[in-house]
């Protein structure tokens, strides 16, 4: 084996530590970016909210989010229009200065030194020396908020009246501690009573441990059970089903089921007094439930010896039930998003201005504190572990000063392209909406397209139709029999509608679909029709099929 020496050289491109936080920041939505900012803000001594009020310290380095009041000419937010080329957009320089510490080590000799040194002469002055307290409105405690009750809590206070005894109640709070978001009981009923038998020994062993040896150890009180001193008798596989048959008749019905055949018929048996059309609903689940979950109608009918107009009611009644007893117990289940853009029309509506959605955002500059121990620090001499303290707190304010910045550019950039390219959704509605990938916005604003799908993922922008997702405006395309290129999501909204009108007593297949979407123009092949159906979420013909 001969050895040897090689030289080689390459070219590497490597992302520094900021870059690759900076990516992270613009993945963030806008309620993620604000708690991230004010996360900063407590983390970083450095960091100083601007008031309202608009002061500032001279010296103070200043950042001025939209929403903020002092960026901007006009105190407004920062937009730009649809026909602006987003390289265009401008940037404020941020004017820093370094901190020069002379050399040396500066050790105070008084505890309270290096806080005058910062907060000024008098350690109970406020942290901003221009603050001053209102003892005016000190009544004015603001509107008070009562916490909602969680459905865990309900619960439990409604298991602490059923009448049973102290293994039972203590079961039954288990149960419930161990059921998931949609209130169903996914885990084995004889691993809950091992668990629990578990914890009943060891507090049994906590009760008897004085009497065997003689004096009160603490070493067995961790397994004691709050307020409850005799000893607890093993739960048995018959006390475990009646106990879960009683949390299933709690507010809200069938909470801790199984299966969804158990949810649903446990809703029904809380029924004070059920209707004819009730008993047979509850006699279809638990007797016919595979041929009900097929729709096989028919079977059902024979099986039960039923007419079709009563099944119809019964089914009816199935479908008022809850199958997610977990969620909508208070009231719909409603979510929210904070739009990351609005766009709007011009007051000639020939033009469209688009806002980067940061009003939410604190205003930042570099705290008056810090400014005034950098004009302190020439006359004392700090040690090697402070110096570097101070300037690492600096440099982490300065850096997200700038890409707070540089991140309300980017995304307009992106945002702007956007706006451009479907310019017919903007104006028309999702009836305009165009094939669009994410290389075509890359094309325009010049970013890597990984960049655009961190700025795409999560974020929203609201419009005069309502409040869309940023992904909902790219889609592939599909020629129409014209040649005219039109967007998926076309294809998919025409499926949704003719599924809409279609009988429900005979379902259009996906093959009917696609000789209708045909006659349309759209050339779609039956076996496209059946993906986008089930990207949908829509089932078969055959599910869809109703009395």
């Amino acid at each position: 084996m001969k050895l040897g020496l090689n030289l080689q050289t390459s070219l590497q491109q490597t992302l520094t530590p900021q870059q690759i936080q900076y990516l992270k920041l613009l993945q963030l939505s806008a309620l993620q970016f604000e708690q991230h900012v004010r996360g900063e803000i407590e983390s970083n001594p450095m960091l100083e909210e601007q008031r309202e009020d608009g002061s500032s310290d001279a010296t103070s380095m200043e950042l001025a989010p939209a929403g903020g009041g002092s960026g901007d000419a006009d105190g407004g937010s920062e937009y730009e229009r649809t026909g602006t080329n987003a390289g265009q957009v401008q940037e404020r320089s941020i004017q820093t200065t370094s901190i020069d510490a002379p050399e040396g080590e500066f050790e105070p000799s008084d505890g309270f030194e290096f806080y005058k040194l910062i907060w000024g002469e008098d350690p109970s002055a406020a942290r901003s020396s221009d603050f001053t307290p209102d003892t005016e409105d000190d009544d004015n405690i603001g509107p008070q908020f009562r916490e909602a009750e969680s459905l865990e809590d309900d619960l439990i206070e409604q298991i602490k009246f059923l009448p049973q005894i102290d293994e039972e109640r203590l079961f039954a709070m288990y149960v419930v501690g161990n059921v998931d978001a949609d209130g169903y009981l996914r885990r084995d009923v004889g691993d809950l009573i091992a668990e629990m038998n578990a914890m009943f020994s060891e507090h049994d062993l906590a009760i008897q441990a004085p009497k065997l040896l003689g004096s009160r150890s603490t070493a067995y009180e961790a397994g004691r059970i709050e307020d409850i001193d005799r000893v607890l008798q093993p739960i048995t596989i018959k006390q475990a089903e009646a106990v879960l048959r009683r949390v299933q008749s709690l507010d809200p019905p069938g909470f801790a089921s199984r299966s969804v055949q158990e949810c649903l018929m446990a809703q029904l048996r809380a029924v004070q007094k059920p209707n004819a059309a009730q008993k047979l609903a509850l006699l279809v689940l638990s007797d016919a439930y595979d041929a009900f979950t097929m729709k096989h109608f028919k079977v059902i009918e024979r099986q039960l010896e039923v007419s079709e107009d009563y099944l119809r009611e019964a089914i009816e009644e199935i479908r008022r039930l809850n199958p997610r007893p977990g969620n909508g117990t208070f009231g719909p289940e409603v979510n929210t998003f904070i739009p990351d853009f609005i766009v709007e029309r011009s007051e000639d509506g020939n033009d469209f201005l688009i806002t980067v959605n940061d009003s939410r955002l604190p205003t930042l500059r570099v705290s008056n504190a810090y400014e005034r121990l950098k004009k302190e620090a020439r006359f004392h001499k700090f040690n090697k572990e402070t110096r570097e303290f101070l300037r690492k707190k600096y440099e982490d304010a300065k850096f997200l000063m700038q890409a707070i910045r540089q991140r309300k550019s980017t995304m307009l950039r992106v945002m702007t392209a956007i706006a451009g390219l479907q310019e017919e959704f903007f104006r028309m509605g999702p009836a305009g909406l165009k094939p669009l990938i994410y290389r075509d916005v890359a094309e325009i604003t010049g970013l890597d397209i990984s960049t655009i799908c961190r700025i795409v993922n999560g974020k929203y922008v609201l419009t005069e139709f309502g409040t869309f997702e940023l992904k909902f405006f790219f889609s592939e395309s599909l020629i129409t029999d014209e040649g005219e290129e039109v967007s998926t999501r076309i294809i998919k909204q025409k499926i949704k509608e003719l599924i809409d009108a279609e009988s429900k007593k005979k379902p259009f297949s996906d093959d009917k679909l696609a000789k209708d979407l045909k006659r349309f123009g759209y050339n779609v092949a039956r076996r496209t029709v059946a993906k986008y159906r089930e990207q949908m979420r829509i089932p078969v013909a055959r599910l869809r099929r109703e009395l």
